[in-house]
Order: C-alpha cells, then sequence, then structure tokens
C-alpha cells in the first residue's frame, strides 16, 4: 500500500506541477479545492463520499434481455457518482497542495455498471474514476484531472436502505490495486411511522448502521430537490458490520 502511495503522489504531482505552470502561465489564479464541496457534511468515519447523481436501470430474464417485472431474475444499472475524498488518503495525495495549499478534499466522479440478482440483491459492479481539481473558475465544479482508474467489486444491497461494497481500485501508473469497502445509505422519507419513497423537496433521511437511527438528508444531499443514495468509502479497512 505504501508503495502505491508513492508511486500515486508522484504521478499526482507532476500532474500538478504542470497544472500551476499552465495557470501561471495563463495568468490564471488558483481558487480553493474544496470550494465543490464546501456544504456537503464531513462524514468523518469515510475517507471518501460519493453521491449517486444519476441511474438508468433496465430488468433482464434469465437469457439476458430486456424485459418487465414479470419474468425478471436480473437488474442491470449505470450509475454517474461524484463526491469527496479526504486529503491524505490514496484517491487524494498530499502532492495536491503544490496547486492548492488550502485544499482539504479533491472531487471524484465515477461511473459504474452493477449486475444484480433480484432473488439475494448481489453482484458485481465495476466502473471507472477521475479525480479533479478546482482550476481558475471558483463557481464552476472542479474539472482538472488529476488521477484516473478502474475498480470491480461485489455489491450486496440484501438489507435495503443499507447496502455494502468491496473490492479493489487501480489508478493509472499504479503497480498494483488497493482495497477499498463501503456503505450504501439509501434515502427514504418517514410518513405515519412507516419508510416511503423519497419525494421531491420533502424531509428525507439515511438509515444509520444501527438500522434505527435517522440521519437527516442535507439540502447539499440533493440533485435537483431529489434525495441521492450516499457511498461511504473506506480505503483502511473501516468496512461495515452489517
Amino acid at each position: 500500500m505504501n508503495a502505491m502511495a508513492g508511486i500515486l503522489n508522484r504521478g499526482i504531482g507532476r500532474r500538478a506541477a504542470r497544472a500551476l505552470a499552465l495557470m501561471c502561465g495563463l495568468g490564471l489564479g488558483v481558487v480553493p479545492a474544496h470550494a465543490g464541496q464546501r456544504d456537503l457534511p464531513d462524514v468523518k468515519s469515510a475517507d471518501a463520499v460519493l453521491y449517486e447523481v444519476t441511474e438508468n436501470m433496465y430488468l433482464l430474464d434469465a437469457a439476458g434481455n430486456v424485459v418487465g417485472a414479470a419474468g425478471a431474475v436480473r437488474r442491470k444499472a449505470d450509475a454517474s457518482l461524484y463526491g469527496w475524498a479526504r486529503l491524505g488518503n490514496l484517491l487524494c495525495p498530499l502532492d495536491v497542495l503544490v496547486t492548492n495549499p488550502r485544499a482539504r478534499t479533491c472531487s471524484v466522479t465515477a461511473l459504474g455498471m452493477d449486475d444484480l440478482a433480484l432473488g439475494t440483491f448481489t453482484g458485481g459492479v465495476d466502473g471507472t474514476f477521475t479525480v479533479v481539481l478546482q482550476d481558475d473558475n471558483s463557481a464552476d465544479a472542479p474539472e482538472f484531472v488529476v488521477m484516473n482508474g478502474a475498480f470491480k467489486g461485489a455489491i450486496d444491497l440484501s438489507k435495503r436502505p443499507l447496502g455494502k461494497i468491496s473490492g479493489t481500485f487501480l489508478a493509472a501508473g499504479a503497480p498494483e490495486p488497493a482495497a477499498f469497502c463501503g456503505t450504501f445509505r439509501l434515502p427514504f422519507s418517514v410518513v405515519a411511522g412507516k419508510r416511503e419513497q423519497p419525494s421531491r423537496h420533502a424531509p428525507a433521511y439515511y438509515l444509520a448502521d444501527d438500522f434505527k437511527t435517522l440521519i437527516p438528508v442535507q439540502s447539499s444531499e440533493l440533485s435537483l430537490g431529489i434525495a441521492t443514495v450516499r457511498l461511504e468509502l473506506s480505503f483502511s479497512g473501516n468496512c461495515p458490520q452489517f
């Protein structure tokens, strides 16, 4: 893990240095990398937190054909996610401070596809990720790429609205993959004491690991007024125990 961190640091450091030179050459300022996540909750137990911004889901029969609910045995979905990684871990090495000494996080985007059996709601997932920093426009989302790579793993959504994921990711230029694990928190509303599908602009909640405590969804965790799925990731073995 330390060897991989060193290689990632060197790679991101070279890109960050080129970015700094380019911005200085163009007369552009460097703004806080944290700007894109300034209002997102700081989930203390997570090394990174991603939110599901979009999802496209299909139901499949045993032959892999797209069908309706009748006859479906699997579901496939592709999703785009956006969020942050805490400064100092494998997705946000300290070398980002070359371009922004005030950075506290890096922005992370990801594209993933899962394939789950409807009988168990377990299956596989794979996709790609990109780590980006803020450039000269603090009003826009971070977009300067300093790292990218791929990931793969297994998902278990059998205990919704909680789920878990484990797997590995490999950054471009790294000699070997690194392990990760995490918790999905699917949002819901509470109506007459019962959990319901979340409604647009209505109060929504995530469920804590004790399956009892409600975690209010913050306004910054909404996408166009809709509560988003939250994925809390760990690179240090802080995996879900449920």
